[in-house]
């Protein structure tokens, strides 16, 4: 089965907007976990919000499956970089952050380049490599160990971004072994429970849902959303490379360099004044 690829990037597209608001949705009302005061009215208000991002955020695969059918890994990954305008926008209107203009400028270049890296995509040799598999989810999988570590001893803003990075990176992978299934698995529920490419997307979903909850704790929307969107866009686009044999060539690793610059110059940009001077009258 195939899909026209104009139609699987509509759908690429819609996922990835149900998949920020149901992060923006946990985001508002994170509060409730690990709450230890009065369980009232606005406890269970925060708990329903929180649990109906959740549900939005398992809504979102879906649609990276029907969209990997039309279009390559490295493609998909690419348009999960929408998430970031997604989210900037859902979070000015329901968290009230507010984007500096060197923000605006950075996200703006940034998505100019995920939209340039996925026309540069292609499905390549259509191989499938296992071990590259397993390579690539490790990797956070230890960054993720050791950015545990450190934030025992100390929280801050800066390993918030880089707790995001961990996190983007293992959702970014779960487009691999989507990707996988449909190509290594028998078509059937019985075929999914037998592979191992099932059980290695629920690892790296659990993994990346558990660990960006911290960042969210840590660290504002604005800057924790730039490093979680683009690591889902870099690492599945390095991954492919290896583990479906999908090239990119000099113009679209240009691309994927740009996204990864713009990411961390968007993380240390400075939030806009109305958002500093509330921020200090709630201090005072």
């Amino acid at each position: 089965m195939s899909l026209d690829p104009l139609v699987a990037a509509l759908v690429a597209l819609v996922g990835n907007f149900i998949l920020s608001f149901g992060m923006v949705l946990q985001k508002r009302n994170v509060s409730w976990l690990g709450h230890k005061g009065k369980r009232d009215g606005q406890f269970a208000q925060a708990r329903s919000g929180w649990l109906a991002g959740f549900l939005l955020m398992n809504v979102a695969p879906v649609f990276n499956y029907v969209a990997l059918l039309g279009l390559p890994p490295n493609v998909v990954g690419a348009a999960i970089g929408s998430n970031v305008a997604f989210t900037a926008m859902l979070s000015s209107a329901m968290l009230g952050e507010r984007l500096g203009a060197r923000r605006v400028l950075w996200t703006c270049l940034m998505f100019a380049a995920i939209g340039l890296a996925g026309l540069r995509g292609s499905f390549g040799a259509g191989s499938l490599i296992v071990p590259a598999l397993y390579v690539f989810l490790a990797l956070p999988l230890v960054g993720a160990a050791f950015c545990l570590v450190l934030r025992h001893g100390r929280r801050s803003g800066g390993l918030a971004v880089a707790i995001a990075a961990v996190a983007g990176s293992m959702g970014g992978f779960m487009i691999l072994p989507l990707r996988a299934l449909q190509i290594g698995a028998a078509p059937s529920i019985a075929g999914w429970l037998a592979s191992p490419f099932l059980y290695l997307y629920i690892v790296a979903g659990a993994g990346a849902f558990s660990i960006v909850q911290l960042a969210y704790k840590d660290g504002e929307m604005s800057s924790v959303s730039p490093a979680y969107y683009g690591m889902q866009v870099l690492w599945p686009a390095i991954a492919s490379y290896f583990a479906f044999g999908s090239p990119f060539d000099p113009v679209q690793a240009a691309a994927f360099l740009a996204i990864a610059v713009c990411v961390v110059l968007v993380a240390r940009s400075p939030l806009a004044r109305g958002k500093r001077a509330s921020a200090a009258e709630g201090r005072r």
